[in-house]
């Protein structure tokens, strides 16, 4: 099985001055369903400002048993560099035939089961911003499908959804082949890019 890419990218030009991060590849799993993870911080010092398109985009192989999945949030005391779920304002990926996203708290679960459960997938997450700094409602797309999370609270827009907010990201595999990805965050004026392959 391939190993999954995931990238996160403004639509508008990365041409101004950008803040980049490289992160080392994610460990060798070390458990039995093949689980491994790796965290980075995002560069800090007003990364977002004048951002307008925020678009994340997650592209693997899948099966009906395996999960990839990305968790953003905030990282707080203690100030570790790892994103543990009671900092983590919200997960979104694929689990065992499902696209799916779990607002913070990790309470609740929302998902959307595509016809097709298996072969090269891509979830594409575009949040769009004012002039004015307000996020737009999120669009969700399965390849060239848009598609909702059937119950999702999105208005007024939720603050586990504002990419201002996150300083870190936290990437899991499961059940996929051996990770080998490479983390690059690039933030600029007016546009981020997040790749992940």
């Amino acid at each position: 099985m391939r190993s999954p890419i995931l990238s996160a990218l403004a639509l508008s030009a990365l041409s101004a001055v950008a803040a980049t991060l490289d992160v080392a590849r994610l460990p060798a799993p070390c458990y039995a369903d093949r689980e491994a993870s790796g965290d980075a911080a995002l560069p800090p010092t007003n990364r977002m400002d004048s951002l307008r398109t925020f678009r994340l985009e997650m592209a693997f192989a899948s099966t009906p048993s395996n999960n990839v999945q990305v968790a953003f949030g905030r990282d707080a005391l203690p100030a570790d560099g790892a994103l543990a779920a009671e900092e983590t304002d919200f997960i979104i990926g694929w689990d065992c035939g499902e696209w799916f996203i779990r607002p913070r708290g990790l309470r609740e679960r929302y998902a959307f089961p595509p016809a097709v459960s298996s072969g090269t997938r891509t979830l594409t997450v575009s949040i769009r911003v004012t002039s004015q700094g307000v996020p737009q409602t999120p669009a969700f797309r399965d390849g060239g499908t848009a598609f909702t999370f059937a119950g999702l609270p999105t208005d007024p827009f939720p603050d586990w959804l504002r990419p201002d907010l996150w300083t870190h990201l936290r990437v899991t595999v499961r059940g996929a082949g051996t990770p080998g990805e490479n983390i690059r965050a690039v933030f600029a004026p007016d546009g981020a890019r997040i790749l992940i392959r």
